[in-house]
């Protein structure tokens, strides 16, 4: 066997457990299977949170590698590693097989991306220049889109519709003051970001995160930057946002608001989730909640039953028209058989400091739900299957897995005006 067939079947190994755990837990039949299945190929599916698929190219490992053995710090080798896992299709053929098929298999049409991930200015402008560089290498495969019809028109022609979201601006650190967060709101405008947060978990210029024991809210300026925002065009996006910082954010803004990835705090507790009286609000500006599949937010030991339960009460909550899926995990094709990649050197490489004590599980059970299990990116085909044996109509699941995202896509450009 080839090394690209060798790796094909150890990821299609990798999918049918997934598949097969999700299919266990809903305890479908061949014909319920069967009937998602194809419906699922028919829908406009886009996830409204998420991150591409990764797949490391020869190219990639020894680019890693050379840095490993140059000592470069963890932080700047686990940065090279991330921008060499999103752009292995650009280096050869084998990769963007790999990650052809992962799309194949998923049946995912478009993506909200991370492409501008924080906490830092300088990491989120790296993010953008990533993923630039992965619409601009395979065109054929990906459009970046700008707008709700951008979605649907790469869709028609065959394509997949990249939209670009940003942890950062104007969630946390590398900026002068409030003017130059407003500055480059309208920067990354430019760079063709349409999703953005408000908060990262802790405070900042705009407001209260989620962890924030004080929950005080949007601060003044912050009330500013929903302004810039829905005059640029440009979704506010609240999931990790504080209780009262997304009510003042719904009470101000002048288009539809988000929880792109999040759950419903009534059920899991967890204070990442959104109360009912946040998606209200939330659905009272037009907007919507996308239900993540994070399995430690929807419950202690999450799985897909957990994630179907969230997306029923929030449709009971906020009305079909208010609810999609925005899975917030990823996807890895496996690596080339050679050269090896070499052990990752100790040191701090990740931005978890942003997090408190008990928020993530260190459970590898929990983990491997995501990975390995029934809430892994690879199952989207089986989040319609299990719509479908929860009685949902054709119609309503085409809006949950992306009609609703889009509605709220073409609205907020609507409310710009046109800027």
């Amino acid at each position: 066997m080839t090394d690209l067939e060798t790796r094909m079947a150890r990821m299609h190994e990798h999918i049918g457990e997934c598949h097969a755990r999700a299919r266990e837990l809903l305890g479908a039949t061949d014909a319920q299977v069967q009937a998602g299945f194809e419906l699922h190929e028919r829908l406009l599916v886009c996830d409204a949170f998420g991150f591409t698929p990764t797949v490391l190219s020869r190219l990639g490992v020894e680019r890693v590698n050379r840095a490993i053995a140059e000592q470069w710090q963890p932080g700047e080798i686990s940065e090279l590693l991330l921008d060499m896992r999103a752009t292995g299709i650009r280096h050869d053929d084998d990769a963007f097989a790999l990650y052809a098929e992962m799309y194949r298999v998923a049946g995912v049409n478009a993506t909200v991306n991370t492409a501008g991930v924080g906490p830092s200015l300088e990491r989120a402008v790296r993010g953008a220049a990533r993923f630039t560089q992965v619409c601009d290498c395979r065109p054929e495969f990906w459009a970046k889109a700008l707008s709700g019809d951008d979605v649907r028109r790469a869709c028609h022609e065959g394509r997949h519709a990249m939209i670009f979201s940003a942890n950062n601006p104007p969630a946390h650190v590398g900026f002068r003051d409030g003017f130059d967060i407003l500055g480059w709101l309208e920067i990354f405008h430019r760079f063709g970001f349409r999703v953005m947060h408000l908060t990262y978990n802790r405070r900042n210029f705009v407001g209260d995160g989620c962890t924030e024991p004080s929950n005080g809210g949007l601060s003044d300026f912050g009330f500013e930057v929903v302004a810039m925002m829905n005059r640029l065009g440009i979704l506010i996006d609240t999931p990790h946002s504080g209780v009262e910082t997304t009510l003042d954010a719904c009470r101000a803004s002048q288009a539809p608001v988000a929880a792109t990835h999040t759950v419903c705090r009534d059920l899991s507790g967890h204070r990442r989730g959104k109360t009912d009286a946040q998606m209200r609000a939330i659905a009272d500006t037009g907007g919507f909640v996308g239900i993540t599949c994070i399995p430690y937010f929807l419950a202690r030991h999450g799985t897909i039953v957990d994630l179907l339960d969230h997306i029923d009460h929030a449709v009971d909550v906020m009305g079909i028209d208010h609810v999609g899926i925005g899975t917030d995990v990823a996807f890895s094709a496996p690596p080339p058989g050679e050269p090896e990649l070499l052990p990752m050197p100790p040191g701090r490489t990740r931005w978890w400091s942003l997090w408190q004590p008990g928020d993530l599980s260190d459970d590898p059970k929990v983990h491997r739900e995501s990975s390995h299990g029934s809430l892994s990116w690879i199952c989207w085909p089986y989040f319609t299957v299990g719509l479908l044996m929860r009685g949902y109509a054709e119609e309503q699941i085409a809006k949950i897995v992306g009609g609703n995202i889009l509605r709220v896509f073409d609205e907020v450009q609507a409310a710009a005006g046109g800027m």
